[in-house]
């Protein structure tokens, strides 16, 4: 039996914890020192050429701040997935002209299951490319921790924040479709604004997440979604904030349109490439 040190998986496990030293912006001799290991040890292990046993993986992911057992969810997700899981309509005994029902009787259902939904198909459609090697879709329980998915593309680290179109907002004038969409946390917290101003808003801030992805399904009742960087977003304009607090928060509405005009594109990668890019530049 080959040794698992040099199996697909625990290559892979050992591909996960370079990916989390990079994110974490950590030399191997930076993790080896914090770990109190020699640099080779690092380098060895990331290789696939040492075994690590799981005291050291603990205190690997301690240092990296992530948890084992995400680690250990990723690999079963990609290596062991669960058996097909019965029909749910099946389990349930009801029909889908029941369950359009339900949903139609349940608007605030109706709406979960969709964001839900979009989500899922945001991954179908572009969290699959070549160049994205890692996806983790975030904790909808931890509200200090914003965006929907965080992935790893072209080595660098990303995260997206999946909002919907607001209904009754969509209009179509002169062959053109025009939409709203709500860009905030699901409720009230208190955040430090960068000039240390503490506020108590559901408003969510520059830079919280890097990319913003909105499902524009209600407007042709097809799945395209279009993209915008955080950073090009409209700022707040409430008047309880001062100017300075506005120019640390995103607007709660944002307009968005079918084809998309700026600050939205059609394509992820061409967002991604550019956020990439503009990191080059910050760092030369």
């Amino acid at each position: 039996m080959t040794k698992s040190v040099f199996t697909q998986e625990y290559r892979r496990l050992c591909e996960l914890l370079v990916l989390a030293r990079q994110k974490s912006q950590l030399t191997q001799s930076e993790l080896a020192l914090a770990l109190g290991k020699p640099q080779s040890f690092v380098s060895k292990y990331e290789r696939g050429e040492r075994r690590l046993d799981v005291i050291e993986l603990f205190q690997i992911t301690n240092v990296l701040q992530i948890h084992p057992v995400d680690l250990m969810m990723q690999l079963k997700l990609e290596y062991f997935p669960a058996e097909s899981p019965e029909n749910i309509l099946d389990l349930w005994k009801i029909t889908s002209q029941d369950l359009t029902g339900l949903l139609n009787q349940s608007p605030s259902l109706r709406g979960m299951l969709f964001g839900y939904a979009a989500e899922f198909k945001l991954h179908e459609l572009w969290l699959k490319h070549p160049d994205i090697t890692e996806v983790v879709k975030s904790d909808d329980h931890d509200r200090k921790k914003k965006g929907d998915r965080r992935i790893v593309y072209k080595g660098y680290p990303f995260i997206l924040e999946a909002k919907s179109l607001q209904t009754n907002s969509i209009k179509q004038i002169a062959g053109r479709w025009h939409g709203k969409t709500q860009v905030d946390a699901s409720d009230s917290r208190k955040i430090t604004l960068p000039n240390g101003d503490e506020v108590t808003t559901t408003l969510l801030q520059v830079g919280e997440f890097d990319v913003l992805a909105v499902n524009v399904f209600p407007f042709e009742n097809e799945w395209r979604f279009v993209f915008a960087k955080n950073q090009d977003l409209p700022r707040s304009t409430w008047q309880g904030y001062t100017a300075e607090q506005q120019s640390y928060l995103l607007a709660s509405l944002v307009s968005v349109t079918w084809p998309p005009e700026p600050p939205f594109a059609d394509n992820l990668y061409q967002v991604l490439d550019e956020l990439i890019e503009e990191r080059a530049k910050a760092i030369s």
